[in-house]
């Protein structure tokens, strides 16, 4: 199967727009392209935002989603990275809505040949691959004037597909646009609305102007991204990719004050560690106590010990296997 082209009249001319993991995400596109479940691991506390099956429905508190880990860790992927993802998820559930899944591989793969600045023909596909197309449009893939056009146009993302580059011309947020001060003071020089999110997870914004944002970074505002499964190595590695020419010309990029602090208030919430176990005291002796505390620690299922009140803790896994000798233990004495 192959699709005949012409010449565009503005060549080179790409309308499919900047493709922005912001708008995907939460402007709930892909609840309209009736796409399979995406991973609700991106999502946290009330689910999904609506038409977006990420995270499934609200809670019956009706609080407001919030990112995760993993979503944060997509938005900071490069353009290809998030492209690419998506569409493998498209085409895991392709062949349950009845779509032909070589066919559309097919017609994916000479989309990402395709020449920008041309215009193909639909003449000749079938309605699976016309709904395919459909879907690609909303993905900002292929642009056409109308839904019901007859030609349709390659943007730079599809021809990215095979490349693997972000086939859009570079912003001027690519050179770097943060400046962080060593008083938790963010300037953010960007209009870009994804930017713009990003920022607001972990800090407090306080003013913003047409092409600036300023934002604070606190304890509250640091504890609150990693309660949502956000790291502190995360939150640092995005000031640091995306610092400001003249910031990134210092050695170390950024204030080591500030990197420290958001790692300290990291460990403020890591301070303990809760582990399920099952408890053994009451021994008779300090010698049967050690005797099962050796064995524990050598099939490596022992939790905690405490020798001078004769009491051990060992996971639920290893509790049969302990268990056991315990009782061989008695019965041979």
């Amino acid at each position: 199967m192959g699709f005949q082209g012409g010449i565009l009249g503005v060549p080179g001319r790409d309308f499919g727009g900047p493709w922005e993991g912001f708008g995907v995400i939460f402007g709930g596109s892909w609840g309209r392209l009736g796409g399979p479940p995406l991973p609700p691991e991106f999502w946290g506390g009330g689910g999904a935002p609506p038409n977006n099956p990420w995270g499934g429905p609200r809670s019956e508190g009706g609080e407001a989603p919030c990112i995760t880990s993993a979503g944060f860790q997509f938005l900071l992927l490069d353009t290809p990275a998030q492209l690419w993802y998506f569409v493998l998820q498209y085409l895991r559930g392709a062949e349950a809505r009845g779509m032909d899944l070589v066919e559309i591989l097919s017609f994916l793969f000479q989309l990402s040949f395709s020449t920008l600045g041309k215009d193909y023909s639909v003449e000749g596909m079938s309605e699976s691959l016309l709904t395919f197309l459909q879907h690609l449009r909303e993905f900002g893939l292929v642009f056409q004037r109308k839904r019901k056009s007859r030609r349709f146009y390659p943007t730079r993302l599809a021809i990215a597909l095979a490349s693997g580059t972000s086939g859009t011309p570079p912003e001027p947020d690519a050179h770097g646009f943060v400046i962080v001060e060593t008083n938790y003071r963010i300037y953010a020089y960007t209009d870009s609305e994804l930017q713009i999110a990003l920022i607001a997870l972990f800090s407090e914004l306080l003013y913003r102007f047409p092409n600036l944002v300023v934002a604070q970074v606190t304890r509250d505002s640091v504890q609150a991204a990693i309660a949502n499964g956000i790291t502190a190595d995360q939150i640092i590695h995005f000031l640091r990719t995306r610092a400001h020419p003249v910031m990134a010309k210092q050695s170390p990029v950024l204030p080591p004050t500030i990197t420290d602090q958001i790692r300290l208030w990291e460990l403020e919430r890591d301070r303990l560690r809760f582990s399920e176990g099952v408890l053994y005291n009451q021994f008779l002796s300090q010698v049967d106590f050690e005797v099962l505390r050796d064995h524990a620690r050598a099939l490596g299922v022992l939790v905690f010990e405490n020798p001078s009140r004769r009491l051990m803790v060992v996971t639920p896994g290893g509790h049969p296997d302990v268990k056991r000798f315990w009782k061989r233990q008695k019965h041979s004495a």
